[in-house]
């Protein structure tokens, strides 16, 4: 819940924001024209344009990199889980009861990466980051040194010794795979970025209510629709990077994963 009261909390702040910017920029817009005559406005339209691009193009390219940053999660997800198939059927290979330990310990690894995505979690303010189970986190530990000591102290045998071949390997991509999800959940703009994006989303409301100025009438449709498009727009790149606590979900891929379990039964 932090995450959604921080993200609303800061998405109210800047409608507001733009609202009042929007009634400032009227307010000097029209003192102004007042001390300038009609053409006092002529030839700032070039710095209006070039300041309402660069917002356009920074809005355009942090939302593009939220968007590719949520799909490489997806992919991660069905990376792990083509992961853990593979390294089921690898294990296989050592036969007999080795091979039914060592499924029955993936098994318990992969459990415990399912029940990690599945526990409540917040948001840690300051790191700006996702707060895992640290308990949980620990059993996975656990689990994994188990699984790989356990592939490791069957491969001296010469029997097993062309399974061990096959199956740490795939081992060591489950593996890897679960630390790039990790860094994933880690992975955002700089935090100077989304300053950007709130300083000039501001200067541009500030913009555009100077230049309202030249109409005859105050509209505040016209305001409410320009602050909350902006509004919508920052709040909806913020919360893509978080998919696991805003609004924007990604929980509906997990379920190849605790598929990919239920299919090891």
């Amino acid at each position: 819940m932090i995450f959604l009261f921080f993200a609303a909390g800061v998405a109210a702040a800047f409608f507001v924001g733009s609202l009042l910017s929007l009634h400032l920029g009227r307010y000097l817009g029209l003192r102004y024209r007042k001390h300038g005559g009609i053409d006092a406005a002529a030839g700032l339209a070039t710095v209006e344009g070039s300041i309402f691009g660069l917002m356009g193009l920074l809005l355009a390219f942090t939302i593009s990199g939220a968007l590719q940053r949520f799909d490489d999660r997806q992919q991660l997800v069905l990376q792990e889980t083509s992961a853990a198939a593979t390294a089921y059927d690898r294990l296989g290979v050592f036969g007999g009861q080795a091979a039914q330990d060592l499924r029955k310990k993936l098994k318990d690894y992969v459990l415990a990466r399912v029940d990690l995505y599945r526990m409540p979690h917040d948001f840690q303010l300051w790191q700006r980051a996702e707060e895992f189970s640290d308990r949980q986190e620990q059993t996975i530990a656990s689990r994994k040194s188990d699984l790989w000591n356990a592939a490791l102290a069957a491969c001296p045998n010469a029997d097993f010794r062309p399974a061990c071949s096959q199956a740490l390997p795939a081992l060591n991509s489950l593996f890897d795979v679960a630390r790039l999800r990790a860094g994933a959940s880690e992975k955002h703009p700089p935090q100077i970025v989304y300053l950007m994006l709130f300083g000039l989303g501001l200067g541009c409301s500030l913009l555009a209510g100077f230049g309202m100025a030249s109409a005859s009438t105050r509209s505040p449709v016209h305001m409410v629709l320009f602050a909350g498009t902006l509004t919508i727009a920052l709040y909806i790149v913020t919360d893509m990077e978080y998919p696991r606590l805003g609004l924007i979900r990604i929980e509906t891929f997990d379920h190849f994963l605790a598929d990919a379990y239920e299919q090891m039964q």
